[in-house]
């Protein structure tokens, strides 16, 4: 007997019900391992890439602990440069200029690092490295020196047509990518003032000039010469105003004698530099910072070696920039040599001259560079042709005070220092040669010593 039509329809149903379930069941089973497997291969990789040397995450892991507040121009690199809009400012803005640097006669002019906050709030690119023990002995500073510079007279209009920033275009690279860069800021820098009398030269610059010289990389000037105040006092005060506004430090005059002698110090790769300025080179006696403004006078070098001693007790490097000798000769002064000596024996470990206009000789004492002259830098163009020669002075300096010496050769044109071609440049390397007896000068500027001198 057959069962119902009914109940057989019925079975037939549930079989095919029932193999509809086993097939969704499968493909449910397969979509499911291949999430799983799909899943596992994106996490193993992500973990392998986690665990690479090249990766983001373990760069900043690495090394972002030891990142330190201040890199070394390339710093900046981070000043330099520099201020700079500003890419020199940048470049050495591990450190600030303290807005008091020379608000207090009692107080050392001086770079407000600070430790605390130094590395805070700071991470790595990728492709950033990390910043190298500062430290460490191999550690060295990269600093340039160039002469006498003005915004004045016949360039004052030269750069009213052509920019602030004219002076600049082949110097910059330079200035923007090293640790200090220095000059002798032979003007005062006011729109006031009152011009000194019986003075043959007497300058006077816009301010407007000094933020493109601090956008280009120079960090610290030199007010210790025979033009500082040119516009009297009321005109260094100025000057001293707009070089605080426009976070460049100074040297060599000040609000008093204790201001005007006072070092600056600079803090660059934790390595501390202690900067002075003297002169040699005032028109009256009166110009001498006292109870009242003025700059820092060595014709009497008690206050001046005093200062150095200090540098010496507070800073890893000594730098001393002086003005000195007798303007547009080769020849140098009894005094130059003899300041020179004095103030290495004080503790200086690098001396650099200006005021002749013209190259001088280097020297070595005991272990320690003197560069008589730079010459001009930014600067008119007389008719006398020795003035348009100048160089760079570049000194590589450890934490212990041990200096290299290179001279970069340029040309003084009308309120722009053009580099040397590769002849003219031979030429005058091998006349400060001639000029510096017992050093060789190779033919890429640097400069050797046969022996130290006693």
């Amino acid at each position: 007997m057959y069962p119902p039509r009914s109940e057989k329809y019925s079975k037939k149903k549930q079989e095919k019900q029932r193999s509809q379930n086993r097939f969704w069941l499968g493909l449910n089973v397969v979509l499911i391992l291949i999430i799983v497997v799909v899943g596992a291969y994106f996490y193993l990789s992500d973990r392998t890439m986690q665990g690479s040397p090249n990766s983001e995450n373990s760069e900043n892991s690495e090394y972002t602990s030891e990142l330190i507040g201040e890199t070394g121009n390339g710093e900046n690199v981070g000043d330099q440069t520099p201020n700079n809009g500003d890419q020199a400012q940048d470049q050495n803005n591990a450190v600030q200029v303290p807005e008091n640097s020379n608000d207090t006669a009692e107080s050392d002019q001086t770079d407000e690092v600070g430790e605390e906050g130094a590395g805070q709030n700071q991470t790595l690119e990728p492709d950033q490295k990390p910043v190298p023990d500062s430290n460490t002995e191999e550690e060295r500073l990269l600093i340039h020196f160039a002469g006498d510079t003005i915004f004045s007279s016949k360039v004052a209009e030269k750069l009213q047509k052509e920019g602030y920033d004219y002076p600049y275009r082949y110097v910059k690279s330079l200035f923007q990518n090293d640790d200090l860069s220095i000059v002798n800021l032979e003007t005062p820098v006011t729109d006031g003032g009152t011009a000194a009398e019986n003075k043959q030269y007497v300058f006077k610059s816009s301010p407007q000039a000094l933020p493109e010289l601090a956008k280009a990389g120079v960090e610290a000037v030199n007010l210790a010469n025979n033009h500082s105040l040119d516009q009297g006092v009321n005109g260094l005060l100025d000057t001293i105003d707009h070089l605080k506004k426009s976070k460049l430090h100074y040297v060599g005059a000040g609000k008093n004698s204790t201001d005007a002698y006072a070092p600056v110090y600079i803090e660059r790769k934790g390595i501390k530099i202690a900067l002075c300025g003297f002169t040699r080179v005032i028109p009256e006696s009166h110009w001498t910072a006292g109870k009242n403004p003025g700059v820092a006078a060595a014709y009497d070098s008690k206050q001046a070696v005093k200062a150095i001693q200090k540098a010496r007790q507070n800073a890893d490097i000594v730098l001393v920039v002086v003005h000195w000798g007798k303007e547009r000769t080769t020849k140098l002064e009894e005094h130059q040599t003899k300041l020179a000596r004095e103030f290495i024996d004080a503790g200086a470990d690098l001396i650099v001259g200006g005021h002749p206009h013209v190259l001088q000789g280097i020297e070595k004492y005991k272990g320690k560079w003197i560069a008589y002259s730079t010459g001009n830098f930014i600067f008119t163009k007389s008719k006398d042709p020795r003035t348009w020669e100048t160089a760079v002075f570049a000194a590589e300096c450890t934490k212990k005070g041990d200096c290299g010496l290179k001279l970069i050769p340029y040309k003084t044109e009308l309120g722009q220092p053009v580099p040397m071609n590769e002849e003219e440049g031979a030429e005058l390397l091998k006349e400060v040669e001639s000029l510096s007896p017992g050093i060789s000068i190779g033919a890429s500027g640097e400069a050797r010593g046969d022996k130290d001198e006693s």
